[in-house]
Formats: structure tokens, C-alpha cells, sequence
């Protein structure tokens, strides 16, 4: 399949790396000197209470908003003033906490929509008549059929969006995500409106992710579906105050009585 990731992952490489990222908004302080590295195809996940500045980091992280201070790197690239189409088309690619679908599409419309943005004929190129557009069109839609196959959606391809449920638009969002052949994927609380059978897959898919070569930043309130992670990083009051395994990061006290309530 055209959209499956073929490189082996070198695991011990850094693909992203966070330098000393700051924020604030007028004279609140949200992140202070937040720095980590996620290896090539490895998974790190970041926990904390609401307010500790995990969704300023993951807008920091995808382009949505610029870094008071520190830098943003991508395979030793330094990505911080870079647009979030740049960083698209580097491959780093972000899901949302409200899952954002094309409510009026069908379920393969919107996950061929992940290709197309990397594709050479485009959207509106593809629907020209000429034979290779016509090439173009019935390769991306075998592939998105692929895809919505290998995420559980066989039955929903011509099923209009909007008409499912909110945890199976979530599954839509990151069937999407996976054709655009993602670097690094950043996804915010994916399990949001799953089912407890869907979380299970959410973990195996997302393990597969990474046997794919493909690196994960994961923010999640499910320590179940934390324990996927190598790495958790704990983030209170915008600082970072502790990194380890799932397990490591449960049994820390300063954790405990931040987060987890002592």
C-alpha cells in the first residue's frame, strides 16, 4: 500500500526536539524552559493537570503559535518560524481534541483529503478529466479505501461524516492523518468519545504507528492509553517536572500530589 510507511526506524536518532520553549500571555507565565527529544519512530506522551500549558505546548509544537522563547527542531532542522503548511509538508502532522471533519464529506472523501496534500495532481488538478489526473484519483482511492479498512471503517467509506458518532469521527481524523504518510504526529487527546474497545485499538494502532517508524507526541488524561508511551513527560504550571516510563512517572511523588492527587 502507497501510504504505509517502508523505511526501518532508527530509533536512537532524535526527530523532534523541544530547546528551552517559553510563553506567556500579558503577565501570565504558561510554559518555562520546556525542553525534550522524541527519538525517530518512538512515542512520548505529556500529562498534567488542565492549566499546566499542554495545549499552548502542542500549539507551539504544530505552528499555531510562536514560542516567546526556545526553538522547535525537526531531524536538526530548526522549524520555529515555520507556517503550519511548512511543517506539513516536513511531516509533522496534528490532530485535535475536537475531532475536525469535513461534516459533509463522505468518510473516504475525508481521509483521501490527507493526501492530497501530497500528491502531485491536488484536489481540484485531480478532478480534471485528463488521464493521468484520472490515474491520480483511482490510486487515491484505493488507497484511502486501504486505510479506512485498516482503521475499522469499511462500512462508513460512503457514509456522510457528520452522521457518525464522535468517536468514530475521531477515527475518521486519524485515518486522515495517517495519508498524509506523517514524520511526526502530534495527537491531542485521541481518545476522546472512544469506547473502551476502541481506546484498545487507539493503543494498538498507535503502537503500530510506531513499529512504522512514525513519531508520536501523545496528550492524553487516560493512563491507560498512556502506558503506550516510552516516554511520559509530566507538565506542571508550564514546567517540566518529571520524565520517565508510565509506571516511573505514577510512582513519583511530586507528580502524585500535582497531578495524579497524592
Amino acid at each position: 500500500m502507497n501510504t504505509v510507511m517502508t523505511h526501518a526506524p532508527v530509533k536512537s536518532q532524535p526527530l523532534m526536539a523541544l530547546r528551552g520553549v517559553a510563553h506567556q500571555f500579558g503577565g501570565l507565565v504558561v510554559l518555562r524552559d520546556v525542553s525534550f527529544t522524541v527519538s525517530r519512530g518512538r512515542i512520548a506522551g505529556l500529562i498534567g493537570p488542565n492549566g499546566s500549558g499542554k495545549t499552548t505546548l502542542f500549539n507551539i509544537a504544530s505552528g499555531f503559535l510562536r514560542p516567546a522563547n526556545g526553538q522547535i527542531f525537526i531531524d536538526g532542522r530548526d522549524i520555529t518560524a515555520a507556517s503550519v503548511q511548512e511543517r506539513s509538508r516536513q511531516g509533522l502532522i496534528r490532530t485535535f481534541q475536537t475531532p475536525k471533519v469535513f461534516q459533509h464529506m463522505s468518510v473516504r472523501e475525508n481521509i483521501e483529503m490527507g493526501l492530497y496534500a501530497t500528491t502531485g495532481a491536488g484536489f481540484l488538478a485531480s478532478m480534471l478529466a485528463t488521464p493521468g489526473a484520472r490515474g491520480e484519483r483511482a490510486r487515491i482511492r484505493r488507497d484511502a479505501q486501504e486505510v479506512g479498512e485498516r482503521f475499522g471503517l469499511g462500512s462508513h467509506l460512503n457514509t456522510r461524516a457528520g452522521d457518525l458518532p464522535a468517536g468514530q469521527q475521531r477515527i475518521v481524523e486519524l485515518a486522515r492523518a495517517y495519508m498524509t504518510k506523517p514524520r511526526v504526529l502530534l495527537l491531542d487527546e485521541p481518545s476522546s468519545g472512544l469506547s473502551s474497545d476502541e481506546v484498545e485499538l487507539l493503543r494498538n494502532w498507535v503502537r503500530t504507528l510506531s513499529n512504522e517508524g512514525i513519531t508520536v507526541l501523545l496528550v492524553s488524561h487516560d493512563m491507560g492509553l498512556m502506558s503506550v508511551c516510552d516516554t511520559v513527560h509530566a507538565l506542571y504550571f508550564g514546567k517540566i517536572i518529571a520524565s520517565g516510563s508510565m509506571a516511573a512517572i505514577q510512582a513519583d511523588p511530586m507528580v502524585r500530589e500535582a497531578y495524579l492527587g497524592g
